[in-house]
C-alpha cells in the first residue's frame, strides 16, 4: 500500500458530499471513485470516475466508505470484503442483525477493517462524559432522559423512494435521526434490560414511525428515556439529561450546558461551545470535524491493523437496542 490510502465513496448522496468535503482536510488519504447507480453526477462528485459496482472498479483503491440508504449496507460491505477492501460504513451499520452479522464476518474472513461512522462518541464534550461514568465519579446514575426532537417536512421523504420505509430505511427517526443518540446512550450506560415503547405517524405520509417514545429499565436501576421525532416542528438539539446522587448534568448536541455535579467543576471544552445544530428541516452535515476524526482513525487503523474507534461489533449494538424499541411497543 502506497503512503496515500485511496477510498472509493459507494452512494453518491449528501452524505457522500460531507465525507469528499472532509476528506480535503485529511493529508495521507484521498477519494479516487464513485459507485453509483445515478444517471446524473451530482456536481460536487463530477470530477471522479463513476462506476456501477464495488467490482466494476478498474483503478487502484484500498477501502471504501458505504454511503447508500441503510438497509443497503450489508451489501456494498460484502463485496468490498470479498475483494479485500476496507469498509467504513454510515450509520446505523444497517437495518437488521442478520445483516450486521454477514457485515462482521465477511470483513473478519478477508482480513479487512470495519468501521462505522458514529463519531459523536468523540465530539465535543460527549468523551469527558464517558470518562467520568466509567471511573464511577458522577455518583450513582438513576435517571436519563434522551430527547432528539428533529423536524423533517414531506418534501425530505418525498425526495427518495426508500425514505420512510421499512425495508430500506429500517424505520423512522429511532433508526435514523436519533440513531447516532441511541449509540451514545448505549456507550454510556450499556444494554437496559427492560424496554417498552409507543411510535405513533403524525405528521407525514410514510409507513414508518415519525415520532415515539421509549422507557428503559437497566439492571443497575438506571430508569432511562428516549423520544425520537421528525414531527416537532421546527426541530430542537438534542438533549440528554443526567441525574445522579451528586446531581445533575445536561448536554445539548454534546456539549454540557448544565452542570451541578457534587465536588466536580464543570469539565466543558470551549471547543465544545461552536456546536449549534438545531434538529432542523435539512439533513445536510456543514461541519465536517466529526468526520475527520473518523477518517483520521481509520486511516489509522488500516495503516496499523489496529481496531478503528467503532469497529462493526460496537456500532451492533446500536441497531439492537433500536429494534428492540421496535418490538417493545404496548
Amino acid at each position: 500500500m502506497s503512503s496515500i490510502v485511496k477510498f472509493a465513496i459507494v452512494g453518491s448522496g449528501n452524505i457522500a458530499n460531507t465525507y469528499l468535503s472532509a476528506m480535503k482536510n485529511i493529508a495521507n488519504a484521498e477519494v479516487v471513485a464513485v459507485v453509483s447507480s445515478k444517471s446524473e453526477k451530482p456536481q460536487l462528485l463530477r470530477h471522479l470516475p463513476f462506476f456501477i459496482s464495488i467490482s466494476k472498479i478498474n483503478i487502484d483503491f484500498d477501502a471504501v466508505i458505504v454511503c447508500t440508504p441503510n438497509g443497503l449496507h450489508h451489501i456494498s460491505a460484502v463485496e468490498a470484503a470479498k475483494l479485500g477492501k476496507h469498509v467504513l460504513c454510515e450509520k446505523p451499520i444497517d437495518i437488521t442483525l442478520e445483516s450486521i452479522d454477514q457485515m462482521i464476518d465477511a470483513c473478519q474472513k478477508h482480513k479487512v477493517q470495519l468501521g462505522v461512522a458514529y463519531q459523536r462518541r468523540y465530539s465535543s464534550d460527549n468523551s469527558i462524559v464517558k470518562k467520568l461514568i466509567d471511573a464511577d465519579e458522577l455518583g450513582r446514575i438513576f435517571s436519563v432522559d434522551l430527547s432528539v426532537k428533529n423536524y423533517r417536512d414531506q418534501a425530505y421523504y418525498d425526495s427518495s423512494p426508500y425514505r420512510g420505509t421499512y425495508n430500506i430505511d429500517g424505520g423512522g427517526p429511532f433508526i435514523q435521526q436519533a440513531s447516532h443518540y441511541i449509540d451514545l446512550y448505549y456507550w454510556f450506560f450499556g444494554k437496559p434490560k427492560k424496554v417498552v415503547s409507543k411510535l405513533g405517524t403524525f405528521a407525514h405520509d410514510i409507513e414508518v414511525e415519525d415520532h415515539g417514545a421509549a422507557i428503559f429499565e437497566h439492571a443497575s436501576g438506571i430508569i432511562g428515556t428516549i423520544t425520537a421525532s421528525t414531527a416537532t416542528k421546527p426541530g430542537f438539539p438534542a438533549k440528554m439529561e443526567i441525574y445522579t446522587s451528586k446531581g445533575y448534568l445536561i448536554l445539548e448536541n454534546d456539549v454540557i450546558t448544565h452542570w451541578n455535579i457534587d465536588g466536580i467543576e464543570n469539565p466543558t471544552t470551549q471547543r465544545a461551545k461552536a456546536n449549534t445544530h438545531t434538529g432542523a428541516a435539512t439533513a445536510a452535515v456543514a461541519d465536517t470535524t466529526n468526520h475527520e476524526i473518523i477518517l483520521s482513525d481509520f486511516v489509522k487503523a488500516i495503516k496499523t491493523g489496529e481496531d478503528c474507534l467503532i469497529t462493526g461489533e460496537s456500532a451492533r449494538n446500536a441497531t439492537e437496542m433500536v429494534l428492540e424499541i421496535y418490538k417493545s411497543q404496548f
